[in-house]
């Protein structure tokens, strides 16, 4: 990004989303992916220490956070200046070793979206104990991020059986529930993609890699999401917090 594209997006683009904050009418979501010990890079890797003094501002400066159960049993979904939806792509085993007693110790509420077919299976993934302890916590909610992480772009090309189905089964044998929270895959879909979801499927509140002004389809919402990144100015970081930086997508004409 060189010098006026980084000026245009970290300074003029909140600016913008600052006067257009009255499109916003769902709960803001924020994300990450691992959260590592070392250097961090991008918005695949947090450094720990970078997560913390994020989550300390959120703390410090009185936000809400949500799990996606109560989100499900009644919790103010509509948007709030200081409410946020925390959430974790993948399901990182760093997401319970590092940050789990950390975020009890803050009373910080979180939400993974389980590539299910790592869960247990890969030694850089979360198992279903640590799910099922966080989850017993109160402090930790699940949704579906398909069964075996493949991009749904193309949903006619798509086992459904196994990326939805299967996937909510394995939710339902681990966890007694079945997921209604969807994240896409690499931040992939199409219209048919929301449609089918929409239509097809159990979930309810479905979430893009977008950032853009979160809508409802059909009594569905599908949600855009500022992702975190682990090189942008701590400014940037609120801004993304705030919902400043959902005016994108409108911005760019998507």
């Amino acid at each position: 990004m060189n010098i006026i594209k980084r000026m245009i997006y970290n300074s003029m683009l909140p600016i913008t989303g600052t006067l257009l904050k009255n499109k916003n009418k769902y709960i803001n979501v924020i994300y990450y992916h691992d959260i590592v010990k070392g250097n961090g890079g991008g918005a695949q890797y947090t450094n720990i220490d970078i997560f913390k003094i994020h989550m300390n501002y959120i703390v410090e400066n009185g936000y809400n956070t949500y799990t996606f159960d109560e989100l499900d049993n009644g919790a103010d979904i509509s948007f709030q200046s200081k409410s946020v939806l925390i959430t974790f792509d993948d399901g990182w085993l760093s997401n319970y070793k590092e940050i789990f007693e950390f975020m009890k110790e803050k009373n910080i509420k979180y939400n993974i979206y389980l590539a299910v077919s790592e869960i247990g299976n890969n030694p850089d993934y979360l198992t279903w104990d640590m799910v099922r302890e966080m989850h017993e916590s109160g402090l930790v909610g699940f949704g579906a991020h398909t069964y075996s992480h493949v991009s749904v772009q193309n949903i006619a090309e798509v086992n459904k059986e196994i990326e939805f189905d299967l996937a909510n089964k394995k939710f339902y044998e681990e966890l007694g529930y079945e997921p209604i929270d969807f994240c896409y895959p690499y931040g992939q879909y199409t219209k048919e993609s929301n449609d089918y979801l929409v239509n097809d499927t159990i979930y309810k509140r479905i979430y893009t890699s977008d950032l853009m002004f979160s809508y409802e389809q059909s009594g569905k919402i599908i949600f855009g999401r500022s992702s975190i990144n682990n090189d942008e100015p701590f400014k940037t970081f609120i801004n993304k917090l705030k919902g400043n930086y959902n005016a994108f997508n409108l911005i760019r004409g998507k």
